[in-house]
C-alpha cells in the first residue's frame, strides 16, 4: 500500500512538472502580436502622432519640424525664465528701477513675440502636411491645450481690470 502511494506522488509530481515545462515552453516560444503602431503613447511625443493618426511621412514629417521647432524655442525659454527672474528680483527691490523694469517688460515682450511666431510657422508647417480632417483635429487639440494652460474662465474675469479696482481712475 505504500509503495502504490509513493508511485501515485511519483506520477502527479511527474505530470505537474510536465505540465510545468509545456507552459513555460508555451509561453518563451510564442510568437509576439507584433505591436501595433498606433498603441496609446508611452512618451509626450508620440501624443500627436497618435491622436493624429499620422502615418510613417507624416510622423517622420512632423518629428523633422518638432525637433527644429524645439532646437529653436529651448534657448529662447531658458533667457525668457531667465528674464522673468530678473524682473521678479528687480520688482522685490527695495527701491525697484521702473526703467529697468519697463526695459524687462519689453524685453520679455518681444521674446514672447518671437516664440509665438516660431510656434505659428511650426503649427503651418505640419497643417501642410496633414489631411484636412488631422488638420481640424490638430486645431482642436490646441485649442484644448490653451485652455488647460489658462485654466478655467472665472465670471467676469475678461471685464476686470487684473491690477484691481479703481486703477487709472484719476478723478
Amino acid at each position: 500500500m505504500k509503495k502504490n502511494l509513493v508511485i501515485l506522488f511519483l506520477i502527479l509530481l511527474t505530470i505537474v512538472n510536465i505540465t510545468a515545462l509545456v507552459t513555460f515552453a508555451y509561453h518563451r516560444f510564442q510568437p509576439k502580436p507584433p505591436m501595433h503602431p498606433m498603441n496609446p503613447p508611452e512618451k509626450p511625443e508620440n501624443f500627436i502622432r497618435y491622436e493624429l493618426g499620422l502615418n510613417e511621412d507624416q510622423a517622420k514629417q512632423f518629428e523633422t519640424h518638432f525637433n527644429k521647432l524645439k532646437t529653436e524655442m529651448d534657448p529662447l525659454l531658458d533667457s525668457l525664465r531667465v528674464k522673468r527672474s530678473e524682473l521678479t528680483e528687480e520688482m522685490a527691490a527695495g527701491v525697484p528701477d521702473a526703467d529697468g523694469l519697463d526695459r524687462l517688460a519689453e524685453e520679455i515682450g518681444a521674446m514672447e513675440v518671437r516664440l509665438q511666431k516660431k510656434m505659428i510657422t511650426h503649427m503651418l508647417e505640419t497643417k501642410a502636411f496633414l489631411n484636412p480632417e488631422q488638420q481640424k483635429k490638430f486645431f482642436s487639440l490646441f485649442k484644448e491645450g490653451q485652455g488647460r494652460v489658462r485654466g478655467p474662465a472665472s465670471p467676469g474675469r475678461m471685464d476686470r481690470d487684473p491690477r484691481g479696482p479703481g486703477y487709472g481712475d484719476h478723478r
